[in-house]
């Protein structure tokens, strides 16, 4: 074949090639959509987001509605009132003063009535240290609470106070809450024996201080004898030094059960246990 046939068919393969290129570019071209096209899609598209968002808005505000009138109509339906109330843990406290405190009481209806403020009614009472409601459809609610427990009496501006443990002041005394405790007096310097008044009350209720708590007329804590315990019915007193509180109890205790053996209790006026050592006063006529 020669060289001017070979560049002539050479040629004719160049010209087909690119005849084939130009077709394949038009067939993938896009030509832009006119205008008047472009704007009818894109406020289709809006249309169509603005119907879903109405839809969406009634379709809660209906549920929301019907949330509201379901509840109307539970809050004054008979089927919800309260009929059993149940209150435990209260021992100064009676069920009648719980339900008023609390503000609460049957026949209430019982999806009316708010758990939080119910609490909150009941822990401003100064009896209520701790409260727990719990709430059983469709009638009934269960009321814990643990009293602040008094352990004497406190003066204090001309009123007399019930106190925890502590020396802390609970309620005025009322005779229609009347309860006779030991009165507990503190003098200038006795602030330190505050924290014994609590190993006090437990060596009673244990026994490891043979002395009946309901005999104790008056406790007082100042800084020469420390604790103080008056019984009035004995006329005598009962002194606790705080450096060594468990060894002073039991040298105490061992004393007065010593003199109860020997039934000269009746000639003691006062029993001081400090340092390590046990004093035993007598009455005066003893003494004379």
């Amino acid at each position: 074949m020669s060289l001017s046939l070979k560049r002539k068919k050479q040629a004719r393969n160049s010209y087909r090639k690119e005849k084939a290129s130009r077709w394949a570019a038009l067939r993938t071209l896009r030509l832009p959509l006119p205008r008047w096209q472009m704007s009818r899609g894109g406020l289709v598209n809006i249309l169509t987001i603005c119907a879903l968002l109405i839809f969406v808005a009634v379709v809660v505000t209906g549920v929301c509605s019907l949330s509201l009138w379901l509840y109307g109509k539970a809050t004054t339906s008979d089927f919800f009132a309260t009929t059993h109330i149940d209150v435990t843990g209260n021992v100064r406290l009676s069920r009648d003063m719980v339900l008023k405190y609390g503000g609460l009481s049957e026949g209430d209806n019982s999806l009316a009535v708010s758990i939080t403020e119910l609490e909150r009614k009941l822990r401003a009472t100064p009896w209520v240290e701790e409260v727990s409601v719990k709430r059983l459809l469709p009638d009934r609610f269960i009321i814990r609470i643990k009293e602040r427990m008094p352990s004497f009496w406190v003066h204090k501006d001309g009123v007399l106070y019930y106190a925890n443990e502590r020396g802390e002041l609970i309620a005025p005394v009322e005779s229609e809450n009347f309860l006779s405790l030991p009165t507990l007096s503190v003098e200038s310097g006795g602030e330190d024996a505050i924290p014994f008044l609590g190993r006090l009350m437990e060596d009673l209720n244990s026994g490891s201080l043979p002395v009946e708590s309901g005999a104790i007329a008056s406790v007082t804590l100042s800084p020469a004898r420390g604790v103080e315990v008056y019984l009035e019915d004995r006329e005598m007193r009962l002194s606790i030094a705080i450096d060594d509180w468990s060894g002073n109890l039991a040298r105490l205790g061992a004393t007065l059960g010593d003199l109860a053996r020997r039934q000269e209790l009746r000639n003691v006026r006062d029993v001081r246990a400090v340092h390590g050592n046990v004093w035993v006063i007598l009455n005066e006529n003893v003494q004379g």
